[in-house]
């Protein structure tokens, strides 16, 4: 049952199941005390008083039935403790360094645990070791020894470094690093939401691992080596979480900017773009005729910086794969806000992984200055695919990609995984209701709204597209230039419903259309970059 903890924490307080979903996990936690305890303690600081009060009473329960348990439960919720005040705390001298043995010299490890006479000492949450390695095939004799471990390797942390650095973004997060039983050093991102709600990226997680095992069983998609990075997201509570750190990779936006520095250009800077935009009276005519030839593409040198031009022909045929694969996921769930600090490169094979999942379903077309693209597309990312842009292997990518997830099968698997937030929807769903509402009227509403984005990923795996084809030519023969007529772009629409479901290859088509549209880049939000 432990492949299945997080579904099962999350319809844990539906009365009707509740106590066999009790049960269950309470048997994970006796069996797996280590491993279940990160999945766990969303319940014990959660927003909701009931599901906090289940949370512990499953946790009691569990710690009773032994002594080492008891000791093991302690030391995790102890820890945890200090671990979400460090996600809420900043320094107060706006520092981008804190020193753990002044704030909270309890995670330097060291100091004896409550209750315990030795210092605490915790599983590492890393996906590796969180991931169970269950065998698919298995003998009789197997079945009857129980020879098999499903967490062959555990490592363990005793202390965390000192220096936790301070990121000077909106959220303030902090870079803590532990330092393993095997020597090793392992950062994490200690992070809180102000308004957004970090189950969303711990849920995205689980979907991409999902989307893995099922692009893994797809022969010729095995033979591409298409799959996501993923990394363990511990949520702490909703509004924050431990987040596992990608090692040896670097933004999008760095890696361009590094780029220009190296090539002794003088792109322009946000700033001067945004007063350029301001005050043009056609955003289009401004973005192709002043900012594009200002900042024009240096992605593909990146891949130069090789001498062997067989690591030069890997890296780009990884990017371009990669960059297919979270193309159309992206689409699929909605993803939004993929500027180019949320895109991140590994340095050795040039795959592209995705970070910070807050604007999902949709969210980024809802905003003050929608998203007018599906996903990103911009002249450096089109110029890193080589000569052929997105024609060959990025298109055909693409099409393998929706392909499988489209799968009648898989489609149904998928849409299982989102069951989850219609059994626990998130706080900015249930937030959007009066205040005078009663409980249960902000708990139906919550599933409602969950109902209804699940239905608008349904309609996409079933070839639905609200993107239509550029717009033929109108009388200033500008219309050719956007995937929207103007009385279209008038009511804020990203693109046409065609009120059919497209082939594989039309839907790709048209999704890239949409991507690559001048128009709809030129009206982007201007701090989403989309010169670069």
């Amino acid at each position: 049952w432990y492949v299945v903890l997080p579904q099962l924490i999350s319809r844990v307080h539906h009365k009707d199941m509740s106590d066999l979903f009790q049960r269950l996990i309470i048997s994970v936690l006796s069996k797996y005390p280590d491993h279940a305890f990160w999945h766990i303690v969303q319940l014990l600081r959660s927003s909701n008083k009931d599901h906090q009060k289940l949370g512990l009473d499953m946790v009691r329960t569990a710690s009773r039935q032994d002594n080492v348990i008891h000791k093991t439960m302690g030391t995790y919720h102890y820890l945890t403790i200090d671990l979400n005040s460090l996600a809420t705390t900043n320094p107060p001298d706006q520092s981008s360094h804190m020193s753990l043995s002044k704030s909270f010299p309890k995670l330097c490890g060291g100091i004896a645990v409550p209750g315990t006479k030795c210092a605490w000492q915790i599983l590492l949450p890393l996906q590796q070791q969180m991931t169970a390695c269950i065998p698919r095939m298995r003998s009789p004799q197997e079945i009857k020894s129980g020879s098999f471990d499903v967490f062959p390797e555990r490592i363990y942390a005793e202390r965390c470094e000192d220096q936790v650095d301070v990121f000077r973004t909106k959220e303030r997060p902090k870079k803590l690093v532990f330092v393993g039983t095997d020597g090793r050093r392992y950062p994490f991102l200690c992070k809180a939401e102000r308004r957004g709600d970090l189950r969303k990226d711990s849920r995205m997680m689980m979907f991409g691992s999902m989307v893995n095992q099922l692009l893994e069983q797809n022969t010729d998609a095995r033979r591409r080596n298409l799959h996501l990075v993923t990394f363990n997201v511990v949520i702490l509570e909703e509004s924050c979480g431990l987040i596992e750190w990608v090692s040896n990779t670097r933004g999008l936006r760095h890696v361009i900017d590094d780029l220009w520095k190296r090539t002794r250009q003088s792109p322009q800077s946000v700033r001067e773009i945004k007063d350029i935009l301001d005050r043009s009276t056609d955003p289009l005519d401004t973005f192709t005729k002043q900012v594009l030839p200002r900042n024009p593409p240096v992605l593909h040198k990146w891949f130069t910086q090789s001498a062997d031009p067989s690591v030069w022909l890997s890296k780009r045929m990884v990017f371009s794969r990669s960059q297919a694969l979270w193309c159309m996921l992206g689409y699929i769930v909605g993803l939004g806000d993929r500027h180019g600090e949320n895109i991140l490169l590994e340095l050795e094979t040039g795959r592209v992984v995705h970070v910070d999942f807050d604007c999902l379903f949709g969210k980024g077309m809802l905003l003050e200055r929608p998203e007018t693209v599906p996903f990103r597309l911009t002249q450096n990312c089109v110029a890193a695919l080589g000569v052929t842009g997105i024609e060959g292997v990025f298109r055909k990518s693409c099409e393998l990609c929706m392909e499988v997830l489209r799968d009648r099968g898989n489609k149904l698997t998928l849409l299982s995984i989102l069951q989850v937030y219609i059994a626990d929807p998130l706080i900015e769903w249930t937030s959007k209701v009066p205040k005078e509402a009663s409980p249960k009227r902000d708990e139906g509403l919550g599933v409602q709204f969950a109902r209804s984005i699940i239905g608008d990923v349904d309609k996409k795996l079933n070839g639905m597209l609200n993107v239509g084809a550029a717009a033929s030519s109108g009388a200033a023969g500008r219309e050719a230039d956007s995937v929207l007529s103007s009385a279209e772009r008038g009511r804020s629409l990203l693109g046409r419903d065609r009120g059919v479901g497209l082939s594989v290859a039309g839907q790709v088509d048209e999704l890239l259309k949409a991507a690559m549209c001048k128009r709809n880049l030129s009206e982007m939000y201007v701090g989403w970059q989309p010169w670069v």
